[in-house]
């Protein structure tokens, strides 16, 4: 599936797949909701919320995007939890922009549509109508991007030979380093979840100080981070905050990438305070 190299929206499951006695829930067709916030890291319970999403005969779709690179998921539980549909992206993946993947259980897949019309994507074509080739191809319409897939699997092979496991570890360890230190600085507030329920992610403020400016002055000392709204506006007004600073870690990172990190800040607050 090719797709654009944007933002994640941080979804959450409406209140109609959390309990199947009220029949206005059986309204609910599709769930949709990120496995990984991009924003407060926050790790969603996407197996529970697929069984009660099923419990009332909906779907479930899975934004693993920002996830994808830290931990697993396994799309066949066996136990009503299983993900119909899951979709990533292969730039969060170490791989190339403008390719990603689009998981669906066959079945569906099958019962489905395709969006766009285009070569190697059709088995017989008649006068009036076509017969669609079976999936993956009948959603593959036109050339696919063939380079960008060669990238990504060989980046995909790269990450499975670390092992989701040890990079797990590692980052939960430089999550816990990153999350005290940043904590020491006064008026500084990290928002989400502990570290024990979050991925490798601190978003944060400083009391009086702009994230816009925050972030150039970090640049200025070689520190990378985003700032602004992340594309998640309506998390930011719950917050009742405009905008925040967010760190992202990895497993190419390290602990005096961090402590760079906390000196940078500390450099920033001397000029903007």
């Amino acid at each position: 599936m090719q797709r654009s190299a944007g933002c994640h929206l941080p979804m959450t499951c409406n209140s109609t797949c959390h309990n199947s006695t009220n029949t206005s829930q059986k309204k609910t067709k599709l769930v949709a909701v990120t496995s990984m916030s991009n924003v407060l890291g926050t790790i969603n319970p996407v197996h529970e919320i697929s069984r009660k999403a099923h419990a009332v005969g909906a779907k479930i779709l899975v934004d693993a995007a920002q996830s994808t690179p830290h931990r697993q998921i396994d799309v066949r539980t066996g136990d009503g939890g299983e993900i119909d549909f899951l979709v990533l992206s292969g730039h969060k993946l170490f791989g190339p922009t403008g390719i990603g993947v689009l998981y669906g259980r066959k079945e569906l897949l099958r019962e489905m549509n395709p969006f766009m019309g285009g070569g190697h994507m059709i088995s017989r074509v008649f006068k009036d109508h076509s017969n669609w080739a079976d999936p993956p191809a009948k959603f593959e319409a036109g050339t696919i991007p063939i380079v960008q897939a060669i990238a990504m699997g060989t980046a995909i092979d790269y990450v499975e030979g670390l092992g989701f496991a040890n990079i797990h570890d590692y980052e939960a360890a430089l999550l816990r380093y990153a999350t005290k230190k940043l904590e020491s600085i006064p008026g500084l507030k990290i928002y989400g979840p502990p570290c024990e329920a979050k991925g490798p992610i601190c978003s944060f403020t400083i009391d009086g100080v702009s994230c816009e400016d925050l972030a150039n002055l970090l640049d200025i000392k070689g520190v990378f981070v985003r700032h602004g709204h992340h594309c998640t506006m309506p998390l930011h007004d719950k917050l009742v905050i405009s905008a925040s600073v967010r760190a992202s870690f990895a497993m190419y990172n390290t602990h005096d990438e961090v402590d760079h990190l906390i000196e940078a800040v500390k450099f920033a607050l001397e000029r903007l305070t």
